[in-house]
């Protein structure tokens, strides 16, 4: 097994190190699987999957070279400390010249970073950093391919996360949960129930892409945890121009987020039984 690759452009190693310290933030524990094309970072619950983060690699990197296992399956799974891994990007703020990320073997398996603080001057400074990882085995890696989607009830745009999380930031103060509730004419509502009161943000004029309300205006709705509805919300650091929500009746919610076609999240919520 092979990995090596290098970040130059700025733009670049600000979205990696925004979309590591977001998932660092997360979970503990993240799965990284390489492939030739992507990175796949996948956090989960109990093997419940929680963020599936795919990662085309020809826009991060000039420079990306692995091979995996075997030819016939060319892929890596790598599990590692998230905040650990975060911790070493963060001489990336800094306006690092460049940053090499490989896999090693140093007394254990290791990815290594070396970062080039180098700056205008002739003064050369160089930072590394080495994170232990496992290496999964074979007969695990179905624990962490990418999980069945299920066809939707209903999936349509949601207005801008930086909006939405201000919303959400004031609910999780008075509740724990919130209901999710949408229907085909592209309205979307916000709700939470506490003693003696309700408390709903309304959006409309939304677009809707899938829905299998054919016959009727119902709404569509689940409940879910608002703290983990929240955290989604956090992305909105990344400005991504595409992010849908999609129900499941009261059973899930689950957001995907695209940023160009460079980077796409699929972030899992399932609802709470009422």
């Amino acid at each position: 097994m092979k990995f090596k690759c290098r970040m130059v452009d700025a733009g670049a190693m600000r979205d990696f190190t925004s979309i590591v310290n977001n998932i660092s933030r997360m979970a503990k524990y993240c799965v990284l699987r390489l492939t030739p094309d992507e990175l796949c970072f996948n956090v989960g619950d109990e093997r419940v999957p929680v963020l599936w983060a795919v990662l085309a690699q020809h826009y991060f990197f000039v420079e990306y070279i692995m091979s995996g296992v075997s030819e016939q399956e060319n892929e890596i799974y790598l599990e590692f400390d998230a905040s650990m891994f975060a911790r070493s990007l963060n001489s990336l703020k800094v306006e690092a010249k460049s940053v090499k990320l490989k896999l090693t073997n140093k007394r254990q398996p290791c990815l290594t970073f070396d970062i080039d603080l180098s700056s205008l001057s002739v003064d050369t400074r160089q930072c590394t950093h080495d994170v232990p990882v496992r290496l999964i085995p074979r007969k695990e890696w179905p624990e962490h391919k990418m999980p069945d989607i299920p066809e939707f009830d209903l999936s349509l745009e949601i207005p801008h996360l930086k909006y939405l999380r201000h919303i959400v930031d004031r609910m999780k103060n008075m509740s724990s949960q919130v209901i999710v509730i949408a229907n085909k004419c592209g309205a979307l509502v916000l709700k939470i129930e506490v003693d003696h009161a309700s408390v709903s943000s309304h959006f409309k004029g939304l677009q809707v892409w899938e829905s299998r309300q054919e016959q009727n205006n119902d709404d569509i709705f689940a409940t879910v945890g608002i703290k983990k509805l929240a955290m989604f919300f956090g992305w909105d650091i990344l400005n991504p121009q595409n992010v849908r929500c999609n129900i499941l009746q009261e059973k899930m919610v689950k957001l995907t987020l695209d940023i160009g076609d460079h980077v796409t999240l699929h972030y899992f919520i399932p609802a709470i039984a009422a």
